[in-house]
């Protein structure tokens, strides 16, 4: 997850070609985020048992303007890579910045003082489990469930594999409520981690 930030130089709506505007050059960068996801979904090749099996990139905020009389001088916005494990985010990020700088020149013609500055927010990697892993196979026995599935939203599960810790993301809930205005966990769910949780607690060693 990333922060960019753009300094142009304000005006007058009226003296535009004094300016630099920083939404607008902005706007430009979010766009080649957005033709990057277009390239993910079309073109990387599927990873078989993700529920979303190509990575993703999306823009979640986006800030800028005091009037709409005045050519902005400061505009930002935050933006995400969801990496299969076959990806790279930090590749990814490089060719944001690479876009940002190619444009940097044309800024400072107006402005010297203008440009892109970017900000990294946080790096999760990507997580792939495995059935056969015997954390799986308890997760699976507590849970009563039968099979797995690969999830997309980012968890810590990369972060501790890779401190070779045992990891498998189980929970209750559903992706498809998160995060929204009514974003709830059935009782039902509840019932079924608690029961998850005591026979958790119970167990001793993996085998």
């Amino acid at each position: 997850r990333y922060r960019c930030c753009v300094r142009g130089k304000e005006a007058h709506s009226s003296l535009t070609p004094q300016s630099v505007n920083a939404i607008e050059m902005a706007a430009r960068v979010v766009g080649r985020v957005r033709d990057m996801a277009d390239t993910f979904e079309r073109e990387e090749p599927r990873y078989d048992g993700f529920d979303v099996p190509f990575s993703t990139a999306s823009v979640g905020q986006f800030h800028g303007g005091i009037a709409d009389n005045v050519v902005p001088r400061d505009a930002a916005f935050h933006y995400e890579f969801r990496d299969l494990p076959t990806a790279d985010a930090r590749a990814m990020q490089a060719q944001v910045v690479a876009y940002a700088r190619s444009l940097e020149p044309a800024m400072r013609k107006v402005a010297p003082e203008a440009g892109f500055s970017f900000e990294t927010i946080c790096e999760v990697p990507s997580f792939l489990g495995s059935a056969q892993d015997p954390v799986t196979q308890l997760a699976l026995r507590l849970a009563g469930e039968q099979r797995t599935t690969q999830v997309a939203f980012g968890t810590e599960a990369g972060l501790f594999k890779n401190a070779g810790i045992p990891t498998v993301v189980c929970g209750p809930g559903s992706i498809v409520q998160a995060h929204q205005p009514d974003e709830y966990v059935s009782l039902e769910q509840l019932a079924r981690c608690q029961s998850f949780l005591r026979g958790l607690s119970e167990v001793r060693e993996l085998s």
